[in-house]
């Protein structure tokens, strides 16, 4: 999962650090323009940002990011603990609004939560056929054995369950791999790939529960099909 947050104070700082701990992606912008900015082109899975931030008002920003990203989560921090500006941010669309000194991990637990419910999930196990695949501790298994990944190989495999039976496109998974830093040649999410189906094989499944739908991108189902056939 990628966040997008807006590091403007010491309070989205460690918002953003504890993020990272918690083993989410996380895209850094300095101000308000570059959130809107990058929310416009990326695949974040949830926004964070200080409804202080220094070159717009807060409010109008969440009101800009939600009319562009209906269902979004978004999640703001303030350190003002005034109700009426809470209030103010719940009616513009905030999901969360957290008053105070923020707690990065509660904060992480809530974005996996809502992303995991967007995308049909009710639990932190995430199951395609006998993949499971932990948001918590970031690890997958096939019936009880466990799959050796890299963190982007995590991510792409998480991507995919998180969507699964759909496909997701070569450029979604760079995107969200790298966001805006140097990517390397795209056809990097080949090797991975690769090696992802290597491990499901060795860990007793049928690495073709991950196809590839060539010319379109990829996907992950709980019923293996013949590799390049659309559906």
């Amino acid at each position: 999962m990628r966040v997008l947050l807006a590091e403007t104070n010491w309070n989205a700082m460690t918002a953003g650090a504890g993020l990272s701990e918690a083993g989410l992606l996380v895209t850094r912008v300095n101000d308000g323009t570059e959130l809107l900015e990058f929310a416009k082109f990326g695949e974040q899975s949830a926004i964070v940002f200080d409804l202080d931030i220094p070159d717009m008002d807060g409010h109008k920003l969440l009101s800009d990011l939600r009319d562009r990203q209906p269902l979004m989560p978004i999640y703001v921090l303030s350190q003002n603990e005034d109700w009426a500006a809470r209030r103010k941010a719940y009616e513009l669309g905030a999901d969360v609004v957290m008053a105070g000194d923020v707690n990065p991990a509660y904060l992480a637990a809530q974005i996996k939560a809502a992303v995991r419910r967007a995308s049909g999930y009710a639990s932190a196990q995430l199951k395609v056929g006998p993949m499971v695949l932990d948001t918590v501790l970031n690890h997958a298994n096939i019936n009880g054995t466990s799959l050796h990944l890299t963190r982007k190989e995590y991510e792409i495999l998480e991507l995919l369950v998180l969507n699964r039976e759909r496909l997701v496109t070569r450029e979604a998974l760079m995107a969200h791999l790298y966001a805006w830093d140097d990517e390397p040649d795209a056809r990097i999410i080949n090797v991975y790939l690769s090696r992802i189906r290597q491990q499901i094989e060795a860990s007793g499944g049928d690495a073709n529960m991950l196809e590839t739908v060539w010319g379109l991108g990829y996907r992950i189902s709980a019923q293996a099909r013949p590799q390049g056939m659309a559906a």
